[in-house]
Formats: C-alpha cells, sequence, structure tokens
C-alpha cells in the first residue's frame, strides 16, 4: 500500500535531485502514488514567470526606526521615476518665464 498525504520535504527533495530517473523507479523507492509524484515533477519543471518585484519588498526596518533600502530597490524605484515621471520640459504649463525690465 502506498502512502498518502503530502509529500515530505525529504521526499520533494529526492525528486528534485532524481528528475532524470524513471517515473515509476520513482515511484516504488518513495512508496507513493504515480500522479501525487508526477504533481511535484511537473511543479518542479514548468516555466517560471516572471515575478515582479514591488519596491516596497526591498526596504527593510527594524525595531529602533532605521530604514534601509537594498540597492536592488533603489534601481527598481529609479526606473520606475524615469517611466512614470514626465520631464519638465516635455510638460508646458509647468515652464516659467522670466521676465525683463525693459517688458
Amino acid at each position: 500500500m502506498t502512502k498518502r498525504g503530502p509529500l515530505s520535504k525529504i521526499e520533494k527533495f529526492y525528486i528534485e535531485q532524481h528528475l532524470e530517473k524513471d517515473m515509476d523507479e520513482l515511484c516504488a523507492e518513495l512508496d507513493r502514488a504515480k500522479v501525487t509524484v508526477e504533481n511535484h515533477v511537473r511543479k518542479v519543471t514548468r516555466p517560471k514567470r516572471g515575478k515582479k518585484t514591488r519596491i516596497s519588498e526591498q526596504i527593510f526596518s527594524n525595531k529602533q526606526g532605521s530604514t534601509v533600502m537594498t540597492e536592488n530597490g533603489s534601481m527598481l524605484s529609479d526606473e520606475f521615476k524615469k517611466a512614470t515621471i514626465p520631464k519638465r520640459r516635455d510638460r508646458p504649463e509647468c515652464t516659467t518665464y522670466i521676465r525683463s525690465d525693459d517688458e
């Protein structure tokens, strides 16, 4: 009778390290159902989507109140500013001209 329930960390690690083995052989060694092992293999081998990193995840605070931004967070915020904030020369309503005395 095969084991039931979720895979343990050790079983997951074993499967990940022996992906080249035959599925039936892996199931026999772990005494697990083929469906369970196949699901974990599919989960491990599927291409990972590009998860967007939030700037707030790159800022770390401690109990004393100091806050530190990582280098990656700083670069992300700079790129965000470039993409979202238009430059002043692109916004004529923000341009102020100084009048000369002869006007």
